[in-house]
């Protein structure tokens, strides 16, 4: 325990701005107190709470067990560590100077607790709000997370951290390094949630779990997941994500693992000896030989979904007694083996412009010289390697014409930034918006299910994910943006129409959490929102002027619909913000072609 010990803080009886809480069978936790963003209303935080064992030295790669008591009073005044990742330089080389001075930065399985009651001195116990980050389970972390906007409300909200990139779903498919140890680790933390957050004034029957992008894949995992207990939550927010997008489960995790393990210096054939060679590799020089194979894998395939996601997304486990994943979600969803719960599921309205900056960069950057007709290019390759960066592979080349004559003009083709609007659609259809859709189809009819799209364009941006890009073309109402007025920023104030979205957000989202539908009529000022009748909506659609539509395929095709200068204007003011998040069957081509058939014949 030693290695626990050291790490945690023991500090006096708590005094000023800080309160005490006892946590039964663990110990004293001290926390602080700040306050909501609007009101002012008093936040009791506890930060960095320790949920299981640190997963040190053997434990690397093996799922987690709970956190172990501890001595005199914890201080969880603030965050401990984040887990290792490959995110921004400044963060890598903090990394590595944190492991050459022997800190155990691996020692990351912590969550945070947001009340808005007095704990110990609690009135009611108030429904439960359960975090789970998003970042292509690669990176991000629970501070990113702050509660000033939603505690405006009467929540208890929980943000968890779990293991990411190959330290937590790395899969040689033995009992030594089984995979989706990130996934396990998100189960103890709920299940640590479930357990304790009376002591913080929180619900433990009325639970509602949510996530984003990598997060909402997680969310729509637990669903499937036989470990997973039914009473463990009552509710789900899924926003621009699921486990159904191909995106979310490494189909070759073997393969996978052994060309990371060989980057690392590490090619012995028994896997158990390979394991035993990965242990000792540093945290730095695994995930940079990660790194490494996703950006080998990209340049040579040009596959993003099936071909360049071992090493960090969910398995499904062949071996143990304890496995997470033991079918393709979809299979799962498919066949009706998943827990049915009301359901809050949608999409943001610019999700392809993201990918397309990957995209960007991969191609029109790394694979031409100056010497290419990128004219040419661009009418004769471009669309069908955008498919296979989807992970469509189109060999007979009838899906590209298909998307060609649907999602362009002839006058586009070839040049790029007329391509922009259609492609970007293209982007978010094939990679989020067909598999997100598909959850909410397989949900409705069981249980009610609320459908959005976020379409509003405010101030700040998610696009770039804080780092400098230079593109020709906006993020528009990019992947993530929908975040911006769920949790506060560290960039800047919202002006005041970004205030009265960022309000509705929140009213929306915790109406959900509480009454179990978003818009209780008796209580909200916002339209009445309606929950699907049929697969394509209604659904609501989250701007300026919210309105609820009928059609949701009216989102496959927006941008092009609305053209490049409507996109260009729409975009052109926004600023980025520097917060960093970064199967069988193919639901995106399914759903694509009976969107196509619906609409134009």
């Amino acid at each position: 325990n030693a290695l626990v010990f050291g790490l945690l803080l023991i500090v006096p009886a708590s005094r000023g701005n800080t309160k005490e809480v006892n946590i039964p069978e663990l110990g004293s936790l001290l926390g602080s107190v700040s306050k909501t963003e609007w009101t002012e209303r008093p936040i009791y935080q506890f930060q960095g709470v320790p949920y299981a064992t640190p997963p040190l030295g053997s434990l690397r790669f093996k799922n987690p067990t709970p956190a172990k008591p501890w001595k005199g009073t914890l201080n969880a005044t603030d965050f401990r560590h984040i887990c290792p990742q490959v995110s921004t330089e400044a963060e890598l080389s903090e990394l590595k100077e944190k492991i050459e001075k022997n800190e155990t930065v691996e020692d990351c399985l912590h969550l945070n607790v947001y009340t808005p009651q007095i704990p110990g001195e609690c009135q009611s116990l108030l429904p439960v709000m359960f975090y789970i980050h998003g970042g292509s389970f690669r990176v991000g972390s629970a501070r990113n997370f702050l509660p000033d906007y939603l505690l405006e409300k009467d929540i208890v909200l929980v943000v968890t951290q779990y293991r990411l990139g190959p330290l937590g779903f790395l899969s040689l498919q033995t009992d030594d390094v089984p995979g989706n140890m990130g996934l396990q680790d998100q189960l103890l933390a709920l299940k640590w949630t479930n357990k304790y957050i009376s002591q913080f004034c929180g619900n433990p029957k009325l639970v509602t779990i949510f996530g984003q992008s990598a997060g909402a894949a997680a969310v729509t995992l637990f669903l499937t997941s036989p470990l997973v207990q039914p009473d463990l939550f009552q509710r789900v927010i899924v926003q621009s994500g699921s486990a159904l997008c191909d995106w979310a489960v490494d189909l070759e995790p073997v393969k996978h693992a052994r060309r990371v393990a060989s980057l690392a210096n590490c090619n012995e054939e028994d896997p158990q000896k390979l394991a035993e060679c990965l242990r000792k590799c540093s945290p730095y020089d695994l995930l940079i030989a990660h790194n490494n194979f996703l950006s080998d894998v990209l340049i040579s395939e040009m596959k993003a979904v099936k071909g360049s996601n071992g090493g960090n997304h969910a398995v499904i486990e062949e071996k143990g007694t304890n496995r997470f994943l033991t079918e393709e979600p979809v299979k799962s969803f498919i066949e009706g083996r998943f827990i049915k719960v009301p359901m809050m599921v949608g999409v943001t309205k610019h999700e392809g412009s993201f990918f397309l900056g990957n995209i960007f960069d991969l191609i029109l950057k790394r694979k031409f010289n100056a010497s290419d007709n990128l004219t040419e290019y661009l009418s004769n390759d471009f669309i069908k390697e955008t498919l296979q960066f989807s992970g469509i592979d189109d060999t007979s080349g009838a899906i590209t014409d298909i998307f060609q004559d649907k999602f362009f003009k002839s006058d586009e083709i070839g040049n790029f930034m007329a391509m922009v609007p259609g492609l970007i659609d293209i982007c978010g259809v094939t990679l989020l918006k067909a598999c997100t859709l598909q959850t909410a189809r397989r949900n409705f009819n069981i249980q009610p299910t609320y459908l959005y799209s976020f379409n509003y364009k405010g101030q700040y941006t998610k696009f770039g994910y804080g780092e400098e890009v230079n593109y020709p073309f906006p993020g528009g109402v990019a992947h993530s943006n929908e975040l911006i007025y769920l949790f506060p920023n560290s960039d800047g104030k919202l002006n005041l129409k970004d205030k009265a979205i960022a309000k509705l957000m929140v009213e929306l989202w915790t109406n959900f959490a509480i009454h179990g539908k978003p818009t209780d009529v008796l209580k909200s000022s916002v339209l009445k929102w309606p929950t699907m009748k049929t697969s394509l909506g209604p659904y609501l659609r989250i701007e300026e002027q919210p309105s609820i539509q009928e059609n949701f395929f009216l989102e496959y095709n927006i941008t092009a619909s609305e053209g490049l200068s409507a996109y260009m204007d729409e975009s052109s003011s926004q600023s980025s913000l520097h917060t960093l998040y970064k199967s069988s069957y193919n639901i995106s081509v399914i759903m694509i072609v009976l969107w196509i058939v619906n609409q134009f014949w």
